[in-house]
């Protein structure tokens, strides 16, 4: 056991979500980020290290696609055991994912992912179709997939892996990133907060976090759209808008009316930075109040730019048993929705893009 490989070389492993690879290793912010590469060995370690205050951090391991391990990572740096007595004349998939997504009330919430230990060797990563990214809320974080029976807003009841967004790029053998952060919307936020909006965020790595460390390795820095250039950008927002409304603290007609303009403009901004994807706006999982409002975004949008690649998909609305923890949709309501969105891809022949 005398290999050391750090996570730093995007020629020897795929990298998932906007993540920061530097000479430290490689920083995970985002729900559903990971490490991926291929290894023969009969043992793998790897050193990690992970910031963050109240809301502990979680990892997943997934070995040739099954998870193996959930982790509660321990802050400062430590070595985890990712596998022992395997075969080394076998290949073995590996991928390190960040299971909980990035928490902003803390000062800290990053994981670093800064080597491996193993007696075998590296081989060439896996090939995908696609790029996909996922824009969205506690439904695309996978909030109420972890620990279906409870109400706690805690780490366990998220789960990145049951999530719609990492079962449609699994269907559809897609490298994907996530941006998602439970409670904030499009141009509100649940509770009606104004600043708590992904648009805002876009074009920044992780603008949600705000600690030194993250700022260090680079959360903060303007992001590169040229790094994996997306065929897909979907989002999925709108629901927390709609609860915002709800709150009684706005005027309906100027609520959707700034909701709108909101829209078009975060669509002008995605398309800024995003040339040749297709984009799709799915939506309905809990709820469709906002339906109306986001076609007319999507068709305001076109109007203005010219711009047809663009679609809206409907989602199936998720009651009864497909509800669990804190009334989020179920694993099985993502998978659901995973299955429909795929097709929807599929349809639009984005792998003729390539």
């Amino acid at each position: 056991m005398n290999n050391i490989f750090k996570l730093d070389d995007p020629g020897k492993m795929t990298v998932f979500g906007r993540s920061a690879v530097t000479g430290e290793g490689t920083a995970l912010f985002w729900t559903g980020s990971a490490v991926e590469f291929n290894i023969k060995a009969s043992e793998l370690h790897i050193e990690i290290e992970c910031g963050y205050d109240e809301r502990e951090l979680m990892a997943d391991i997934l070995l040739d696609g099954e998870r193996s391990q959930k982790l509660i990572l321990e802050n400062g740096t430590r070595k985890y055991t990712i596998f022992k007595g395997m075969d080394p004349a076998k290949t073995i998939n590996v991928r390190v994912l960040r299971d909980t997504q990035c928490m902003p009330d803390d000062r800290q919430s990053y994981i670093l992912l800064k080597s491996i230990e193993t007696d075998g060797s590296l081989l060439e990563p896996n090939r995908y179709d696609l790029n996909i990214e996922f824009i969205g809320d506690s439904i695309t974080s996978g909030e109420g997939c972890g620990l279906l029976k409870r109400v706690e807003w805690a780490p366990v009841v998220f789960d990145a892996v049951e999530s719609y967004s990492y079962k449609t790029a699994d269907l559809l053998n897609a490298r994907y990133d996530v941006m998602s952060q439970s409670g904030w919307g499009l141009y509100a936020a649940w509770d009606g907060d104004l600043t708590h909006v992904l648009p805002d965020l876009y074009e920044q790595v992780c603008g949600i976090t705000k600690g030194e460390k993250s700022k260090s390795l680079g959360a903060l820095d303007k992001y590169d759209f040229t790094r994996n250039e997306m065929d897909v950008v979907l989002i999925n927002l709108g629901t927390n808008d709609s609860n915002a409304l709800k709150t009684g603290k706005f005027d309906k007609d100027e609520f959707v009316k700034a909701f709108k303009k909101k829209g078009i403009e975060f669509l002008k901004t995605v398309r800024k930075n995003n040339g040749a994807c297709n984009i799709i706006w799915a939506y309905g999982m809990l709820g469709d109040e906002m339906e109306p409002y986001i076609k007319e975004i999507i068709k305001e949008y076109i109007k203005e730019t010219g711009d047809r690649r663009i679609e809206y998909l409907k989602l199936s609305d998720c009651k009864g048993k497909d509800l669990g923890a804190r009334s989020h949709p179920t694993p099985a309501a993502h998978s659901k929705a995973a299955e429909s969105i795929a097709d929807f891809i599929r349809s639009l022949q984005v792998y003729m893009l390539r």
